[in-house]
């Protein structure tokens, strides 16, 4: 897979504003820098890699996934401001991060990916997770 990280400032401010937006519509008042910017690269963008889905349709990871609906990981787990991002293996799993910029994937268990939303790309890529929390 080739991706192109050619974007224009005014495509970037663009995605940038529509990303803050419809997060601060369900509830999300802290979103990372660092998620912006990798959403400004794969933002609606959807993909397969050793036979699982990922996509990262922002109106179809928040469906869902309003402010609050994973305030249980956060107290069990330490972890404070859980962002949704994405849904991964077919929408058994939604990408997470947190607001130090670590990403997990939340589903039977919590999946630690990465410490920022590219490494974790890479590491899901593979199929590896760093390291993995029963719920």
């Amino acid at each position: 897979m080739v991706i192109d990280y050619k974007i224009s400032p005014t495509e970037f401010n663009t995605k940038k504003d529509f990303i803050i937006n419809l997060y601060q519509s369900k509830g999300y008042e802290q979103i990372n820098d660092s998620l912006i910017l990798f959403l400004g690269f794969f933002l609606n963008k959807s993909f397969s890699a050793r036979g699982n889905h990922i996509d990262f349709t922002l109106e179809k990871v928040l469906t869902n996934n309003n402010k609050g609906h994973y305030s249980y990981i956060e107290s069990c787990f330490d972890l404070k401001n859980l962002i949704p991002f994405a849904n991964v293996y077919d929408n058994y799993y939604t990408l997470l991060i947190n607001e130090d910029n670590s990403v997990y994937a939340e589903g039977f268990e919590l999946l630690f990916y990465g410490s920022d939303p590219f490494e974790a790309l890479e590491n899901l890529l593979q199929g590896t997770p760093l390291e993995t929390f029963k719920l």
